[in-house]
């Protein structure tokens, strides 16, 4: 390719971001209002957007003016042609989604897992579940946009490897994106669980109004994914955002990332049940158990309880203070439990930071619920569209080339 047409297929790729991200953000838009939001020409719109008609990225809807006379078209992305993977592995199961191009779940399957489950046995089990999904939905290779992975970090990105993730042995320095892509025939794209549960908010929930948000997921361990202007961020070592590993107690229980007294000793679920079974004479095995405790109001289990909010609360409102963001958003396997406590929560943190923005704190429950990393890894797919979008339609005509 000579310095020319890299220059126009840069051009191209940047002027297709353009329009798809108008479309998405405004949901459904006229040609004519693409030019005046893009300052694109007429015929490059009108360019561009066939293209993007024609591989099944896009579709026309005619609309009632009221007038008598030509009716007008809007242009909305089409989600009964493409579809999404997702696949979120998690420390205790996994998930498989398939979505369409607004972020909903078709179809999904979960199955648990044990710590005894190795990394091949775990990716196999993946594979078939989505080949069974496929199927019965009659899905081709064609019909598929592409797949993203979610799962514990922190991890090498660049080489789709995990590094050293807590509570997450048998999966250190595993090549997860070779070992997939080897078993689907497909390229996976991939990010940790926390990052991927922002970019379903980010594109298909609270994020398309408000570009600046901090994503707290709460289970086996606590996480966070950081969106600041749209961008999930990732630090100069991948690991902008590991909210879990902030000092709660700096005389506390030793965490699995070396540090001592991390809120994810105090606050996650293991963190919860330990410190509720330390000195009781008898483990507690389940989140369950714990709550329903609570709930019948035996001592140990409420002060437990209260300590936990406590520290949440307060780490709430370092990352208020941290990040500044329009709003946060809670999730993960804990969360529920909590759910019935977001009032609380709200009006401590408020009490807890400046004064002059106290009107503006803003604690949201996350979109998805409990596919929230799994809506994600599919937008992570979705975001390639919408920053490569010549790519995909290069790659998509190369689909339809080959089915021909």
């Amino acid at each position: 390719m000579n310095a020319k047409s890299g220059y126009l297929r840069q051009v191209k790729q940047s002027n297709l971001s353009q329009v798809l991200k108008c479309i998405w953000r405004m949901e459904q838009v006229s040609r004519i209002e693409l030019v005046e939001k893009t300052g694109l020409t007429s015929g490059t719109i009108t360019n561009l957007t066939q293209d993007l008609i024609k591989v099944g990225l896009l579709r026309e809807e005619e609309l009632s003016t009221g007038h008598v006379g030509r009716r007008r078209v809007n242009l909305r992305l089409n989600p009964k042609r493409l579809k999404m993977i997702g696949i979120d592995i998690g420390r205790t199961s996994y998930e498989v989604v398939i979505t369409d191009l607004v972020g909903q779940t078709l179809r999904s399957t979960e199955r648990p897992l044990s710590a005894a489950d190795k990394p091949e046995q775990v990716l196999d089990a993946v594979s078939a579940s989505l080949k069974r999904i496929t199927a019965d939905m009659g899905l081709q290779p064609s019909d598929l946009l592409g797949a993203g992975l979610s799962i514990p970090g922190p991890m090498n990105l660049q080489e789709g490897t995990l590094l050293v993730p807590p509570n997450f042995a048998s999966w250190e320095y595993y090549p997860v994106r070779r070992e997939l892509e080897a078993r689907l025939g497909m390229d996976i794209l991939m990010n940790d669980d926390a990052r991927t549960s922002a970019l379903a908010e980010r594109w298909f929930g609270y994020g398309r109004k408000d570009p600046n948000f901090v994503y707290v997921t709460m289970g086996q361990g606590i996480g966070g994914g950081i969106v600041s202007d749209g961008e999930v961020l990732q630090g100069s070592n991948g690991l902008y955002g590991q909210v879990g590993h902030i000092t709660v107690m700096p005389d506390g229980e030793l965490c699995e990332c070396g540090n001592t007294g991390c809120w994810e000793t105090v606050g996650s679920i293991p963190g919860i049940l330990r410190r509720w079974a330390h000195g009781a004479g008898a483990e507690r095995k389940t989140i369950d158990d714990f709550f329903a405790a609570v709930k019948e109001g035996e001592p140990r289990a409420e002060r437990c309880l209260e300590s936990t909010l406590k520290v949440m609360e307060s780490t709430l409102t370092t990352l208020f203070n941290v990040y500044d963001p329009d709003l946060l958003i809670l999730g993960g396997k804990l969360y529920p439990y909590l759910q019935s406590y977001l009032p609380r929560i709200q009006n401590h943190v408020k009490a807890s930071v400046y004064p002059f923005f106290q009107h503006r704190v803003r604690i949201e429950s996350a979109s998805f619920g409990a596919s929230q990393s799994a809506v994600g890894a599919a937008s992570l797919v979705f975001g390639s569209l919408m920053e490569r979008p010549l790519d995909v339609l290069e790659a998509l005509r190369s689909d339809e080339g080959e089915g021909a």
